[in-house]
């Protein structure tokens, strides 16, 4: 295996992994602050002032200005997104469990996956979804359940 397909396959393991201590993390602020709001608020401003700061240095002459004028609306809607999963995980993850939630979200994500690639979705070119990925969502869709199958409220 090449030095570019583990980079390609090896940082979304890494973000996957991160993502239940994200959890743990944000839910830590936010009984300490005793607001899940402010909790996803804080997160989310500091992934922003990080990204930002990052960023500006990349940026190229009249780039924002372009990417204002010239992107559909739903593109700027990404934060948005960002903001209900941080909000999502800091309020239902403590109630159900860390994995049932993330069962959960990616049994959404998956959902969405395959039916952007089949549709050419979001700006994505559409792909041919094969059987075996249907049937790994299935096998989600199956893991999520039995992880409920416990859940008591």
């Amino acid at each position: 295996m090449s030095w570019q397909s583990l980079v390609l396959f090896g940082l979304p393991l890494l973000a996957g992994a991160l993502i239940p201590i994200q959890t743990g993390a944000n839910r830590m602020v936010a009984v300490r602050l005793e607001s899940p709001l402010v909790a996803a608020g804080a997160s989310m401003a500091i992934a922003a002032v990080v990204l930002i700061s990052i960023g500006v240095s990349s940026l190229r002459q009249g780039a924002v200005h372009a990417a204002l004028t010239s992107l559909p609306v739903w593109a700027w809607a990404g934060g948005l997104m960002g903001a209900f999963f941080v909000t999502g995980a800091i309020v239902i993850a403590p109630r159900i469990g860390a994995t049932s939630y993330l069962l959960l979200v990616f049994v959404g994500q998956m959902t969405m996956a395959i039916l952007t690639d089949r549709l050419g979705l979001f700006g994505f070119e559409p792909r041919t979804v094969t059987p075996i990925q249907v049937l790994g969502l299935i096998g989600t869709i199956l893991s999520a359940t039995l992880a409920l199958g416990s859940f008591r409220p």
